[in-house]
Parts: C-alpha cells; structure tokens; sequence
C-alpha cells in the first residue's frame, strides 16, 4: 500500500477544465497584438508553464506587456463562458481534507491570477500551501517550485504525491525526488509522458489517501 500524506495540485488541466479558454484567450492575445491568426493546436506548447514562458516562445519584444494582455483576455473570456471544475472535483477534494490529507498547489499562473480565480470558485481555504510562478525564479518543468513546496509544508519527498496534465507537471516533481500522478481527463497528449501513476479517472485521487495505489512505469 502506498499512501501520501500530501497531495499537491496543478490548477488548469487538472482540477479546472480550462483548457478551451487557455487556447481562445491566447489566440486572441496574438491575433490582437500581431494580426496573426494561429491555430489552437500550435498554441497546446503552452499548457504546463509559465505564461511569461509562454510569451517568450511566441516572440513577443515585450513579454511581460504580452502577458497582461493575455490575462486580461482570459478573464474576459472565463467570464463569459464559464471556468468549471472538473465534475465531481469539488466533493473529492472535500473529501480528502475529511480523510486528513494536507492539500496543496503548485501552479504556472501568478499568484495575483490564483487568487482570482480559486477566489471565484471557493476553494482557497482547501489549500493551506500554495506555490505559484511568483513564488520561484524558476517555474515548472524545473524542480524549483516542488522544492519550495517541500521547504514551505515541511513535508519530505517521499511524503508528497503531485497531480498534473503534462510533461511539465511530471518533470518538475521527478526533478525534485517527488512521486507523480498524469491526470488523463485533462492531458491533451499523454503519449510518452512518463509518470508513477496513471489515472483514468477524478475519484481515481482517493486511492491515495488510504487505499491501495496501483504504480505505472513509463507511457
């Protein structure tokens, strides 16, 4: 039997069902700022990192003006069409708390945008360690932002199991001696991403707080 008693959260692909959003606010974002229209699927590249990361990659001169205008229409576009947890998220989380896990996030948006939007949906009070892309000088695929993690709960490696959709998620927590579960009802790719666990599932998640986990090696 191997259970954790840390659980520690990406956001979006894993508890928030944002991709759509992701990829129409970023489209939008380079078409209003170079005219060019591109296809969502040469923008998936950006799921998992920073958003200044991001910007950087498509060429932006002034990344970090880039970037607000791609916040500002994210929440444009989350407020018109809605930001959902994935279905049956908020019970499981509710539930772990219950069985005595210590919940946690680690995520690529800034701190000011996690506020916001875990603001919105109520879930604040569920995650008492947060770390965000303001937090670390380096943000995922490194192992920086699990090793603050760590520093911050107090928690050893072994202790900490981390949910994510992509290879980002998994390498940051690999890098950082920390088990890792690839979350397939948010991975847009999940071919030759290598992980401990596998899930198929949401209440897939409640297996490691107190029943047996089964282990995946490799894709």
């Amino acid at each position: 039997m191997k259970t954790y008693t840390h659980l520690v959260f990406d956001i979006d692909g894993t508890i928030i069902d944002s991709a759509r959003i992701n990829m129409l606010s970023l489209q939008e974002t380079v078409r209003e700022l170079r005219g060019e229209v591109m296809p969502l699927e040469d923008l998936y590249f950006s799921f998992g990192i920073p958003g200044i990361r991001a910007m950087e990659i498509l060429g932006f001169s002034q990344p970090a003006e880039a970037l607000k205008v791609w916040i500002r229409n994210y929440t444009a576009y989350s407020e018109r069409l809605g930001m959902p947890l994935f279905p049956g998220m908020r019970e499981i989380l509710e539930q772990l708390r219950k069985r005595g896990a210590s919940l946690g996030i680690i995520t690529s948006k800034l701190r000011e945008e996690y506020d916001d939007h875990f603001g919105k949906q109520g879930l604040l009070e569920l995650f008492p360690c947060v770390v965000t892309a303001s937090d670390t000088p380096k943000g995922k695929p490194y192992p920086d932002p699990m090793l603050e993690y760590l520093k911050r709960s107090g928690a050893a490696p072994e202790e900490v199991l981390y949910f994510g959709d992509t290879a980002y998620d998994m390498d940051c927590a690999r890098a950082a001696g920390v088990d890792h579960a690839l979350v397939l009802w948010g991975c847009l790719n999940p071919e030759g991403i290598e992980a401990t666990y596998r899930l198929e599932q949401v209440e897939d998640v409640l297996q490691f707080a107190g029943q047996t986990a089964q282990r995946h090696s490799g894709s």
